[in-house]
């Protein structure tokens, strides 16, 4: 999978590199005009100097970018205002408040949810990344900001590996989105689960890279991630299965070990809260899933009925439609070895999307969730085509 750090004359890297420049451009163009701002002057320049520099070959040209785009996703980060839209940061808080006076947040009445009253719904991996956040004193409303920054120093990472062309290609899109980076600082928590599931494949990418005690730290960093992700939130499970399955028919002895820590990880944060009040938890947990009876937001279902008002005799049908369409893409995925870790994670994500796609209420933050390791996963992937050795 090494590729070293590439950089031109190599064709991919230069077309990735000169790809992920192009929305600099537009990026440096913008701004406003009445005020002095040599940000977006020093991005223009940077992604005309960087573009030049790949068209004549120039070494220096994959650094000029990649570093380009990822300064300018951090800092577009920084400067988005702590606006507290989602409810869910505000009811996580709560339970933390609830938790460490001794309370079981799986059985409080929670002011804090819209409307208030609601489940906390979400499994005890999430309250334990804010836990530990909060320990640490950092604000919790702030987390997932700088989660947003540090997944892209997780791409980031991936340039030795897979060259700085695609590392910067997979950074772009996700550096100045607009949606990515309003909902890392709306009080939603789906930013902090991705940088999980990014620590987890990134760590996972290096552990077959490097050798020795690294690699084995890599390694198990890798299974703890992505054991947490599944704690955190239920529909990483798809990822982190066919992430499993790829270690499995790679070297199924090695496997076994990192498939149980991932599942220890994962039950170590569960079962003390389902010991704790069975009932509350499931209820909880599971009545979450149920919470939102109408077909709403960002799926098939709610495009289709805007376009056939009078077809909402369709909605008893969701649930089982959306069950047999899973099932069967996991079978055809399961069917179809993925030739690399990049490939396997992406057949995960595959199935993550088609869940929010045919969900009934789909909201904008679970893409948010997917969106970054749907590039990581692709960089991986075509990072693994790459020949072992560029001309470096």
């Amino acid at each position: 999978m090494n590729a070293g750090r590439s950089g031109p004359p190599d064709p991919v890297n230069r077309l990735a590199l000169i790809a992920a420049a192009l929305p600099l451009l537009i990026i440096g163009i913008g701004g406003d005009y009445e005020h002095p701002d040599p940000l977006h002057f020093a991005v223009f320049i940077a992604a005309g100097a960087g573009i030049a520099g790949a068209l004549m070959f120039k070494r220096w040209a994959g650094a000029t970018i990649f570093m380009t785009v990822l300064i300018v996703g951090a800092h577009l980060r920084t400067l988005a205002g702590d606006n507290r839209a989602s409810d869910v940061m505000l009811t996580t808080n709560e339970a933390l408040i609830v938790l460490g006076s001794g309370g079981n947040p799986y059985t409080h009445v929670f002011a804090m949810t819209n409307p208030p009253g609601g489940p906390f719904g979400y499994p005890p991996g999430e309250l334990a990344f804010y836990g530990l956040a909060h320990a640490l004193g950092i604000n919790v409303f702030r987390v997932d900001m700088l989660a947003g920054i540090i997944g892209l120093g997780l791409i980031a990472s991936l340039a030795p590996l897979i060259g700085d062309g695609l590392a910067a290609l997979a950074m772009m899109p996700l550096a100045g989105a607009v949606d990515l980076i309003f909902h890392s600082t709306d009080g939603s928590n789906d930013t902090a689960a991705s940088f999980l599931a990014l620590l987890g494949i990134v760590a996972l990418a290096w552990s077959l890279d490097v050798r020795g005690r690294p690699g084995h730290v890599l390694w198990w960093t890798s299974a703890v991630a992505l054991g947490w992700v599944v704690a955190f939130k239920e529909y990483a499970l798809p990822i982190v299965v066919f992430v499993a399955l790829f270690l499995w028919r790679s070297d199924a002895r090695r496997a076994r070990g990192w498939i149980a820590a991932a599942a220890a990880t994962a039950a170590l944060f569960v079962l003390p809260f389902f010991a704790w009040n069975p009932v509350a938890f499931v209820a909880n947990v599971g009545g979450a899933l149920l919470l939102h009876q109408n077909i709403w937001g960002r799926n098939v279902w709610h495009d289709l009925l805007s376009l056939q008002p009078g077809g909402v005799a369709i909605a008893p049908l969701v649930p089982a439609i959306t069950l047999l369409a899973i099932a069967g893409a996991t079978v055809a995925l399961w069917r179809r070895p993925a030739p690399s870790l990049g490939a396997a994670f992406l057949q995960g994500c595959v199935l993550v999307a088609l869940t929010f796609a045919l969900a009934r209420w789909t909201t904008t933050v679970y893409y948010v969730f997917l969106a970054p390791l749907l590039m990581a996963g692709i960089a991986l992937a075509l990072g693994a085509e790459r020949p072992a050795a560029d001309s470096e």
